[in-house]
C-alpha cells in the first residue's frame, strides 16, 4: 500500500516496527551494552523526535523489541517444526528445530538481553517469563506432531532440561559469536541418547 493511504494508525504502527526492528539489528551487531538510541534512530531513519514519542526510554524500546523478538521466536518455531516432512518427523529431528531457536541472530539476541536484564529491572519484567514460554511452546508443539509421546511422566521436565542444556551451550558461545558450531559434540549425543530411547520417560523413576 502506498505510504500516501496509510491511516495515521498504520503510520505510527509501521514506525515502531522499524524502531523495533532497528533496536534488534543493533544489539545483535553491537551488543546490549554497546547500542545506544542514536545507533538505534540512525539504522531506522527516523527522528529522535519520533524515537520519544513511540518509546520514551531506552528501557521501553529494548523491552518493547525484546517482546517482538520473542513472538517471531515463538512463530518461527512453529513454523519451522511444520515444515518437517512427516516421515522425519521424530523427536530427535524435532531436537535440532529447537537448537535453531538458540543458535541463530535471533536467539543470540534474546540470550543477550536475558543476560542485561540481571541489572535492569524493566527489562527483566519483559525477561524473566521467557524460559517458561519457550517450555510451554516446545511442549505444545511437541503434544501436536507427537500426540502418542504427549503423556509421557516427565515430559516436561525432560524438555526443561534440553532447553537448560542448550541455552548454556549458546551462552557459552556468546564470546566467539559461534553458537552453530560450539557444543556440536555435546548435541551429537543427546540426539543419540533420544534415538536410543524411543520409550524415554515410561522407566524413568520417580525423582521424589
Amino acid at each position: 500500500m502506498d505510504r500516501a493511504h496509510l491511516s495515521q494508525a498504520q503510520r505510527a504502527l509501521a514506525m515502531r516496527e522499524r524502531l523495533l526492528d532497528a533496536t534488534i539489528d543493533c544489539v545483535a551487531e553491537l551488543g546490549y551494552g554497546g547500542t545506544s538510541t542514536n545507533d538505534i534512530v540512525r539504522r531506522a531513519r527516523v527522528s529522535r523526535g519520533a524515537l520519544a514519542h513511540h518509546f520514551p526510554t531506552k528501557a521501553d524500546l529494548v523491552s518493547a523489541a525484546a517482546q517482538r523478538l520473542l513472538e517471531r521466536r515463538v512463530e518461527d518455531f512453529r513454523s519451522r517444526f511444520g515444515a518437517i516432512a512427516p516421515d522425519r518427523r521424530t523427536p530427535a529431528e524435532g531436537l535440532a528445530v529447537l537448537w535453531s531457536f538458540y543458535a541463530d541472530t535471533g536467539g543470540v539476541v534474546l540470550l543477550e538481553l536475558m543476560v542485561a536484564a540481571r541489572h535492569n529491572p524493566e527489562l527483566a519484567v519483559v525477561m524473566a517469563p521467557l524460559p517458561d514460554r519457550i517450555a510451554e511452546v516446545t511442549s505444545e508443539v511437541f503434544a501436536e506432531f507427537f500426540p502418542e509421546r504427549a503423556g509421557r511422566p516427565f515430559l516436561g521436565e525432560a524438555l526443561r532440561a534440553v532447553h537448560a542444556l542448550f541455552s548454556g551451550l549458546a551462552l557459552n558461545a556468546l564470546p566467539d559469536g559461534d553458537p552453530a558450531g560450539r557444543g556440536a559434540e555435546v548435541r551429537a549425543f543427546l540426539k543419540i541418547l533420544v534415538t536410543a530411547l524411543p520409550a524415554l520417560g515410561t522407566t524413568v523413576p520417580n525423582p521424589a
